[in-house]
């Protein structure tokens, strides 16, 4: 196994790593810290294994039985929610198929969530108010972190032999722990997505995920129990969003999850390429895609066929599920998606989306904190970055303060004109065909471009 461009491979048994493991720290505490979380290793490790996610799940179908229909079956939504007091009977995602060929790491990153699926059902949600949240689901965070450092040690821990194993568990926690929402806002958002992804990337620098052996199909499967696992966490105590800027976003909690979804459906070697040749691979996609194309996310005949195989289109199906209305008006950004000529173009342009609305953005990152080894609050050269060192600007809620005299004009598929109250900066819009292609790494296994 080699090591990937910008995403390391660290060695357990490297005497030096084993006195550099510590808990992970908060170093983001105002919007002045954020440039130079731009330019930090911990960011370049986050840019490298979202670069091997999208380059291993390309022409790649979600496995069989990965994914569970009672969460996206949006024709059946009145069943599923229009009596808030049905969700203490809300049944749960079932416990993988051991039969399913899945290796050795793709079933203990499954059974975490297994483990999880456990504590839930024993955690029903209280009887009261159910608009901002269920308090049962605080009640669920903190048995599952009275249980995390066993379930890691069943789990993972049985995969990996190192100097210093409390050390590497001390990082390895922290993000998986990030995962899955505040106990204290009730809310779930893209900081807590990026939180899984981290902790991938954790096992993937450490040699326990083989970033070659590991097949896009075991990606895409560990991706989405995760994601199912969400989902029933959203229903069943009816969290929040998470910092969620309200149509103006892309969705009320995920972002990744359309991103990897776009990359199943084209090369993702070749997304910073706009000229395409007629060559075997190129073929291979245009075949692998079948006619699908972005306009196909709002055909619900298109959305039902492929929600159990793709990302994308599963995250819209949810979307159709837990919202009412029609789609352009409660999730205008994915209508005017829906109108790129290809998915070359989406997959760049939610990877640029993704670079400047979540990655950039101090009230998303300031939960994410920097451990020694995996991701530290280092340059690219190994020098300590400074850190303003303030909580005064830490909004504790993790929700945008917005400045009401901000705001932005957008233009619709019709036409019309619309104002926000949100600035965006050129470089986080929605642009399929804009500048800033190098923001984020784009047609590598784990490579970063310039930035």
């Amino acid at each position: 196994m080699t090591e990937t461009p910008m995403l390391p491979l660290f060695n357990p048994l490297d005497k030096d790593l084993s006195i550099k493991w510590k808990k992970p720290e908060k170093k983001i505490f105002s919007s002045v810290d954020i440039p130079f979380f731009q330019k930090s290793r911990a960011i370049a490790n986050i840019n490298g294994i979202v670069s091997l996610i999208c380059t291993k799940v390309s022409a790649t179908n979600v496995p069989d039985d990965a994914l569970e229909s009672k969460y996206v079956e949006f024709e059946k939504k009145n069943s599923h929610i229009t009596n808030t007091n049905q969700q203490k009977n809300y049944s749960l995602p079932p416990k993988f198929v051991k039969e399913l060929p899945l290796g050795l790491v793709s079933q203990a990153i499954v059974q975490i969530l297994d483990e999880l699926k456990n504590i839930m059902s024993d955690t029903p949600p209280i009887n009261g108010p159910k608009r901002y949240g269920n308090l049962a689901y605080s009640q669920w965070f903190k048995k599952v972190d009275l249980e995390i450092d066993r379930i890691l040690d069943d789990t993972v821990g049985k995969l990996i032999h190192t100097l210093n194993y409390t050390g590497f568990k001390d990082e390895l926690r922290y993000y998986i722990m990030g995962s899955f929402g505040s106990y204290i806002r009730l809310d779930y958002g893209t900081g807590h997505e990026l939180s899984y992804i981290a902790f991938l990337g954790c096992l993937t620098m450490i040699g326990i995920i083989d970033r070659e052996k590991f097949t896009g199909s075991e990606w895409l499967f560990v991706l989405a129990k995760y994601y199912d696992l969400i989902k029933a966490l959203i229903l069943r105590y009816t969290l929040e969003p998470a910092g969620s800027h309200g149509v103006w976003g892309l969705d009320d909690h995920f972002h990744l999850i359309y991103v990897f979804g776009a990359c199943q459906l084209v090369n993702f070697k070749e997304i910073g390429n706009d000229k395409f040749d007629m060559n075997e691979e190129r073929a291979k996609i245009l075949n692998f895609r079948m006619g699908v194309t972005p306009s196909s996310t709002t055909n619900p005949e298109t959305l039902k066929n492929l929600r159990l195989k793709n990302l994308f289109f599963n995250a819209i199906s949810f979307i159709k599920l837990v919202k009412t209305g029609p789609f352009n008006e409660h999730s205008p950004i994915l209508y005017e998606i829906s109108a790129t000529r290809s998915w070359e173009k989406v997959a760049r342009g939610t990877l640029r989306m993704y670079y400047g609305e979540v990655l950039s953005k101090h009230p998303v990152v300031q939960h994410f904190y920097f451990g020694g080894v995996f991701y530290p609050w280092e340059d690219l050269q190994g020098n300590e970055l400074p850190s303003s060192g303030s909580d005064e600007e830490d909004y504790e809620d993790g929700k945008s303060h917005i400045d009401k005299s901000d705001a932005i004009v957008a233009t619709t598929k019709t036409g019309m004109t619309i104002r926000n109250d949100r600035k965006l900066d050129n470089n986080t819009r929605f642009h399929m065909n804009g500048h800033n292609q190098n923001r984020f790494p784009m047609g590598s296994s784990g490579a970063s471009s310039k930035r």
